[in-house]
């Protein structure tokens, strides 16, 4: 019999014995180490699920039922909100970007108090306009995880990040978007991903026909290094990583092939942990309900957090 397929067979079997039905990873079963040793399913392009292309099948409250902690998320202003298009906004009927907190993110929270959201934010506003989207939220104000308010070594546990209330990280690619904004309802905070991140390039090629394995930083090795130990400015504390597993082109039928167990496994073991020594933080993907990324995140949960190739 050929090896290929032994591994292949051993790998399918691995990916059924973390499978539980439908539940991702949600909470941790343990939740007193620090933040940095979880792993997450991550959506990306998390509000686009319907359309000519969508990324997603599935609604974020959906998303997050289904045990979806990690939401990538486009900003763009468009008829005097900020909302939720990739490339650019079509209808004046996108979701602003203060509904989805208001009526999605934090109805959840309520719901399940032992839940931690991140978002990814890909914003492409000024801050002007997206200070005056958060006025439409003030109940997100205290909510949001601002880390110079920690005084510790590292991450703070998953369990401390809980009873603080900062259940919400924001991170976002745009720099100038980042820091304390002030609303009237007092301050959120954001992020900025180059620092507090390391992420490997976003696609596995434009369409599904390329697949483009190779595990290198978005923003260049010489610049953010996957390998990265600290966060400027917080010694101790790691970059949180992101290993992207997705194409430019969505397929719904193809996320079954780049979802599989022995897919997310081949990526990880053979490219991402070579060159990050570690186990990421969030798997995005797109149509996150097929394929085995639920058990590929439970499997990663029982790995060490350092790693060696």
């Amino acid at each position: 019999m050929n090896l290929a397929h032994v591994a292949a067979g051993c790998l399918g079997l691995l990916a059924l014995s973390f499978h539980t039905g439908n539940a991702l990873a949600t909470t941790p079963t343990d939740t007193t180490q620090s933040f940095d040793r979880y792993s997450w399913v991550t959506t990306h392009n998390a509000f686009s699920y319907n359309g000519m292309l969508p990324n997603q099948s599935q609604s974020i409250a959906q998303q997050l039922r289904e045990g979806v902690r990690g939401l990538m998320l486009d900003l763009h202003y468009s008829n005097g909100r900020v909302r939720l298009c990739h490339n650019v906004c079509t209808s004046a009927s996108s979701m602003t970007f203060a509904d989805l907190v208001n009526d999605t993110l934090l109805p959840f929270l309520d719901a399940d108090p032992n839940a931690i959201l991140t978002l990814q934010l890909d914003d492409f506003t000024d801050r002007r306009q997206l200070r005056a989207e958060f006025d439409h939220m003030p109940e997100l104000v205290g909510k949001t995880f601002d880390p110079y308010a920690w005084q510790t070594d590292t991450w703070p546990t998953y369990d401390e990040i809980v009873k603080s209330g900062q259940r919400i990280l924001i991170f976002t690619l745009n720099r100038d978007q980042s820091g304390t904004f002030f609303t009237r309802a007092g301050g959120v905070h954001i992020m900025p991903s180059e620092d507090f991140t390391v992420e490997n390039y976003w696609s596995l090629g434009t369409v599904s026909l390329t697949h483009d394995y190779r595990c290198y930083s978005r923003w260049g090795e010489n610049v953010v290094p996957l390998r990265r130990a600290e966060i400027p400015g917080k010694p101790g504390w790691r970059p949180l990583f992101t290993m992207n597993q997705f194409h430019g082109v969505p397929s719904a039928s193809h996320a079954e092939k780049d979802n599989n167990f022995a897919a997310l496994h081949e990526r990880y073991v053979g490219w991402c942990r070579p060159a990050a020594m570690r186990k990421p933080n969030y798997v995005a993907v797109d149509f996150h309900e097929r394929g085995d990324v639920d058990a590929f995140v439970e499997w990663l949960g029982m790995q060490p957090a350092d790693a060696s190739p």
